[in-house]
């Protein structure tokens, strides 16, 4: 079985998912796609992502990073590999985009391609259950004007006591989101590592840390009559902390499988992201 996710705010989604299940069908493939495209285009079985099991071939993802990253940590947990098809702009994660989506279908039906590994992280917030992403979670104001103060500590050696908008904790691959426009380092996806970098510190000399991928990570920011924090995960869950906040971060046993059809070329994305940033 095949399952497709897609971003409904792409231009071109529902056309493009239409005849991505078309074409599975018609090779005899199952295919499951979200319940809203499902019900637009009345093909396959409906479903989500909760429904997944090890026996999915593949998460075939329609949209940008962002879609891509909301399908990751399923995707991990069952070992199920991920096709990211460009909608839009370019993404450091996408595999391929819709005109090369017919040759895409062919290799993955002929088993032409290869895995691509990344690390993930996972993190516990106030003793929570443990949630799994890939690019970086951080701990920060929220919607509130005023900065907080985040102790960072790494195997319980106190890192950081800052005082800002709060604190990043990312992997290779987050490095060029937040973590990016946060002041951080680019680093090649390949590393096994994590960066630590405080949001718009007050004090100057705090700068990005980078640290081996087995070392243990706790934030922790006090409780403040009145305030909100919120932990963000990649971007795309946030959580609400009315008290007192602990994030704990360690390296996850899981790792995200992509499907590749060649060599990566990380430095070429690079640069045709950082051209797209500069236009005006």
């Amino acid at each position: 079985m095949y399952f497709i996710f897609a971003n409904p705010q792409k231009p071109d989604t529902i056309a493009v998912a239409r005849y991505l299940a078309e074409w599975l069908i018609g090779q005899g493939e199952r295919v499951m796609l979200d319940a809203w495209l499902h019900k637009l285009i009345c093909l396959g079985q409906s479903g989500d992502l909760s429904l997944l099991t090890h026996d999915t071939k593949a998460i075939i993802s329609l949209g940008g990073d962002g879609t891509l990253l909301r399908a990751l940590p399923t995707a991990a947990l069952h070992q199920i590999p991920v096709l990211g098809v460009n909608m839009g702009r370019v993404g450091f994660l996408l595999e391929t985009d819709r005109a090369g989506l017919q040759n895409a279908l062919e290799r993955i039906q002929a088993h032409d391609y290869t895995l691509e590994e990344r690390m993930m992280l996972r993190c516990q917030v106030n003793g929570g259950a443990s949630q799994l992403f890939m690019n970086d979670v951080v701990l920060c104001r929220g919607a509130s004007p005023s900065s907080i103060v985040v102790d960072a500590y790494a195997n319980e050696e106190l890192v950081y006591a800052t005082h800002g908008d709060g604190m990043i904790v990312s992997t290779a691959t987050g490095s060029t989101g937040y973590c990016l426009s946060a002041g951080g380092p680019i680093l090649h996806p390949s590393l096994h590592c994590m960066v630590l970098l405080p949001i718009c510190t007050h004090k100057a000399q705090q700068l990005p840390i980078v640290l081996q991928d087995d070392v243990h990570i706790r934030l922790k920011t006090d409780a403040v009559p009145g305030r909100t924090y919120q932990v963000v995960l990649d971007g795309q869950n946030t959580f609400d902390i009315h008290s007192a906040a602990e994030v704990i971060i360690e390296k996850a046993t899981e790792r995200a499988h992509f499907i590749r059809f060649g060599s990566q070329q990380f430095f070429t994305r690079l640069r045709q992201k950082q051209a797209e940033w500069s236009v005006v």
